[in-house]
C-alpha cells in the first residue's frame, strides 16, 4: 500500500509515496502481517540509481515502486494500492468517516501538534472536522485520524509509521463490527479515489470473510539502521541490507537461514559505500570549518596585539597588589 504527497491529487501514478506499507494475509487463517518501509530507507529505485525509497514511485509510478521493492526486498508483491489524504482524493478521512470514528489516547507531546495538522488536513480535503481541547483518550473522526497520523515532528518518522499502524488496526476492528450495508458505502465511496491492481471482485471476497481478519504483528524496515547526511539529504541506511532482508522474510514467512539473492548482496554493497562517503564528506566538511574557525581565532589575536589590547595580569602583576591589601587591613586595625 503506497499513501501519497501528491501536489496533484488527480493524478495517483506520481508523488512520493510517503508511506510504504507491505501487507501479508493468510487466506486461511486470516493472519495480516504488516511492514512499514521508512520512507528515507537506501534503496535502488532503479537502473543501479541509490535514492530514498519514496522516490520510486515519483520516478515511474507503482509499477517501478512495487519493482524497487521486489528487487532490494526480494519479494514477489502481486498487487498494489495508492491512496492519498488531499482533495478530491480523501481517501483515508472518507473511509474512517463512514465507520464511525476511531477511539485511540494522545499524548501530550502528540497534542501540542495535533491541532495545526487539523486544520491544515481541513483546508487540503474540503471536510469539516474540530479541534482537540485536550489530552488523552479521544474519539476522531476521519480528518483528526489523518491529522494523527501525520505526526512526527515531536519525534521522528519512525514513531509516525507505528502511528499509522493503529490507526490501521483500529480501522480493521471497526469495519468488523460494521453491517454490510456500511461495507458496500466504504467500498463504493473509496475505490474510486484510489490507484490498484486488485480486482474490484477481489476486494469484495475480502470483504466478505472481514470477520476472519486480524493484525497479528506489525514491524518495521529496515529494522537495523543508521541515519546519515549524504548529498546534503537525511537517509536511513539499513545497516546490512543482506541481514534485514533475512529478518523480513523470518518475520513475515517465517523462513529461517533465508539467503539473499545476488541482487540484493550487491545493493548492500552499493549502499555500504554511499554511507560511507557521506560519512568522509561529512567529516572533511567539520574538519574545514574547525580549520577555518581556528584561524578566525588566530588573526582576532594577532589583531589584538597589534592594536595593542592589554594582556591578561601575570601572576606577579597579581603580587604587587597584595602589600596594598596588607596596609589597607593595618589601617583598618
Amino acid at each position: 500500500a503506497f499513501g501519497l504527497d501528491s501536489r496533484d491529487p488527480e493524478n495517483l501514478k506520481s508523488g512520493n509515496s510517503d508511506v510504504i506499507i507491505l501487507m501479508d494475509m493468510d487466506g486461511k487463517t486470516g493472519s495480516v502481517k504488516l511492514v512499514s518501509v521508512y520512507r528515507d530507507t537506501c534503496m535502488d529505485i532503479g537502473k543501479g540509481t541509490l535514492r530514498k525509497a519514496n522516490a520510486a514511485y515519483a520516478n515511474g509510478g507503482p509499477k517501478q515502486a512495487v519493482r524497487m521493492l521486489n528487487e532490494n526486498l526480494d519479494m514477489e508483491i502481486d498487487d498494489y494500492i495508492a491512496a492519498t489524504w488531499k482533495r478530491d482524493r480523501k481517501s483515508v478521512a472518507d473511509a474512517v468517516n463512514i465507520l464511525g470514528g476511531v477511539d485511540l489516547e494522545v499524548t501530550k507531546n502528540e497534542f501540542r501538534y495535533i491541532n495545526a495538522f487539523i486544520t491544515e488536513t481541513v483546508k487540503s480535503t474540503g471536510i469539516g472536522s474540530h479541534q482537540l481541547k485536550t489530552t488523552g483518550m479521544q474519539h476522531l473522526d476521519g480528518v483528526q485520524a489523518v491529522a494523527y497520523c501525520r505526526l512526527r515532528l515531536m519525534d521522528s518518522d519512525f514513531k509516525r509509521t507505528e502511528r499509522q499502524q493503529k490507526v490501521l488496526r483500529l480501522v480493521l476492528e471497526k469495519a468488523k463490527k460494521a453491517d454490510m450495508a456500511t461495507l458496500n458505502n466504504l467500498m463504493v465511496t473509496i475505490l474510486p479515489q484510489t490507484a490498484t491492481s486488485i480486482e474490484t471482485d477481489d476486494l469484495f471476497a475480502v470483504m466478505k470473510n472481514i470477520l476472519k481478519l486480524h493484525i497479528t504483528e506489525t514491524h518495521g524496515f529496515p529494522s537495523e539502521y543508521v541515519c546519515e547526511k549524504s548529498g546534503g539529504a537525511d537517509y536511513v541506511f539499513p545497516d546490512d541490507l543482506e541481514r534485514n532482508v533475512k529478518e523480513l522474510h523470518e518475520f513475515l514467512y517465517n523462513t529461517e537461514d533465508y539467503n539473499p539473492s545476488g541482487y540484493v548482496l550487491r545493493t548492500s554493497e552499493a549502499i555500504e559505500e554511499k554511507k560511507n562517503r557521506g560519512k568522509k564528506k561529512e567529516t572533511r566538511q567539520e574538519e574545514e570549518k574547525q580549520a577555518e574557525q581556528a584561524q578566525d581565532q588566530s588573526e582576532t589575536a594577532q589583531t589584538e596585539t597589534e592594536n595593542g589590547i592589554p594582556e591578561m595580569e601575570t601572576e606577579s602583576e597579581t603580587e604587587e597588589t597584595e602589600p596594598e591589601t596588607t596596609e589597607l587591613e593595618d589601617a583598618e586595625e
